[in-house]
């Protein structure tokens, strides 16, 4: 009988890690951080951790024997699958057994791939001798005795799936993270029907706002927006995730409507790069929707020199 163990993602927002057994086959759905638990211990940038050991010490991460990238002892499961790639749901991949493969969709890759060359080199963010295996819609992943099957899901990052796991008795679906007020809520209606489609046994869902939540479409988002450039008198500072290219296009179309251009970081630069190679995503073009702001000093890193070209 198929097992599901939760070592994350109960109780707190984020930090999913749920592991699947199904005879000898073992998988882990999404390895994220777990931000609750990590605020109590560090603050970034004063205090990050420094071992795999200190994070276990502490309860940040599970004690599963093997299933880390310290010691020689032989791994524990045989695959990751990752849903998404908001570091509360992928993060923590960079701390894992070097011989554990990593499935996640192609933008997923992009992102996080992005995420660890433009960050100070740290234990946190280090995805580097990681087997990563890309999927999209429509694919099966064979793991062991189990099929995965990843469905695309509309969320506020690109390459977001929901993942259907065929196990020996029965399947277990598997959201992630997922939306039906973005701006292509069909592909959420995809996954949901698919899902349907498989009279799964278990259903492993998000609870953040179920309840309780004022939720607005990113076409509310745009409008308020509008309103807040045309009023504003001189420089617009905003913050949001660089990963979130539905949010970015709304701040292009209101500077447009307002006769303002929008600024973003290197970093976010970097990212947008990496995402315009796969033009099914329509991210924003570099040259012709943004410009990019940066300062001035002597020595640039090679990703700054990747953007600065």
């Amino acid at each position: 009988m198929p097992t599901i163990t939760f070592y994350g993602g109960v109780g707190e927002v984020g930090g999913n890690k749920i592991l699947v057994c199904d005879g000898d086959t073992k998988l882990m759905l999404d390895f994220g951080v777990s931000f609750t638990s990590r605020k109590r211990f560090y603050a970034d940038p004063y205090l990050t951790p420094r071992s795999i050991d200190s994070l276990i010490e502490l309860g940040v991460l599970p004690r599963i024997q093997g299933l880390y990238r310290v010691g020689e002892a032989e791994s524990p499961i045989d695959a990751v699958v990752l849903s998404h790639p908001h570091l509360d749901h992928s993060g923590y991949i960079s701390l894992l057994n070097r011989s554990i493969p990593v499935y996640c969709g192609e933008a997923t890759l992009r992102v996080l791939s992005a995420f660890g060359e433009t960050s100070p080199r740290r234990l946190e963010l280090d995805f580097t001798g990681i087997e990563f295996k890309t999927f999209r819609t429509g694919d099966r992943l064979k793991i062991g005795s189990v099929e995965v099957e990843p469905w695309h899901v509309d969320h506020s990052t690109p390459g977001s799936y929901g993942l259907i796991v065929h196990t020996s008795a029965g399947s277990i679906v598997y959201t992630g993270d997922f939306r039906a007020h973005g701006t292509k809520p069909q592909l959420t209606q995809d996954f949901t029907e698919a899902a349907a489609r498989a009279d799964p046994t278990a259903v492993i869902t998000e609870a953040t706002n179920t309840a309780g939540a004022e939720v607005s479409s990113e076409e509310k988002v745009k409008e308020s927006l509008m309103e807040v450039v045309s009023r504003a008198e001189g420089l617009v500072l905003a913050s949001f995730s660089i990963a979130d290219i539905d949010r970015l296009r709304s701040f292009i179309e209101a500077a447009r409507e307002c006769g303002r251009a929008v600024a973003v970081s290197m970093r976010q630069a970097y990212l947008l790069a990496k995402l315009e190679q796969d033009p099914k995503l329509g991210v924003p073009e570099l040259l012709k929707d943004i410009v990019v702001y940066r300062r001035v000093k002597k020595v640039y890193r090679s990703w700054e020199q990747a953007v600065l070209k």
